[in-house]
């Protein structure tokens, strides 16, 4: 498994948002059980925006790619590959890559791929804890000049909500 800090600065943005994701799915996992694979599903999440490993220059195709070389199962391929909504988002900006995708996106399909997003879901771009609404507001300004994003933020909106009702509880 690649670990998130031997592929960016120690003072990274996203190391910080990779490490802060990984706090989130340390305490989803310690109550629901994911066999570890949770925890290795978050450190490939984003390390597709290692240079090292930036094949496509869409991260969560990269990171799915290096987490199938590295031997991690389907299910944790999936899961990297589509969390949060970046079918949608690969749509909208990278036709040229669908064919990873398939025909439906596949980020409510499994309980791994759920938590995956959840995790992502409560973390900001510079390691903060958020709220699901909080992750979003930060998204609409940060990207406010980014209407793909913007609009399949908005698409996936309900199923955020969804996957956030489900695994919020485990966070009181």
């Amino acid at each position: 498994m690649k670990a998130p800090e031997d592929w960016f600065p120690p003072d990274a943005p996203r190391l910080a948002h990779i490490r802060q994701v990984m706090r989130v799915a340390q305490v989803v996992e310690a109550r629901q059980d994911f066999g570890g694979r949770l925890v290795i599903a978050v450190a490939y999440h984003d390390i597709g925006y290692a240079r090292a490993f930036a094949e496509t220059g869409f991260h969560p195709v990269d990171g799915a790619i290096l987490a199938r070389a590295d031997g991690c199962d389907a299910e944790v391929v999936d899961a990297v590959l589509h969390h949060s909504g970046a079918r949608g988002l690969c749509l909208r900006t990278r036709p040229d890559l669908a064919g990873h995708y398939g025909p439906a996106c596949r980020m409510m399909d499994t309980r791994l791929s759920r938590a995956l997003t959840f995790c992502d879901n409560r973390s900001g771009p510079n390691g903060e804890a958020l709220t699901l609404a909080e992750r979003i507001a930060d998204i609409r300004q940060r990207h406010a000049g980014n209407p793909a994003l913007l609009e399949t933020t908005a698409n996936y909106l309900p199923l955020f909500e969804r996957i956030d009702a489900e695994f919020a509880p485990l966070l009181s």
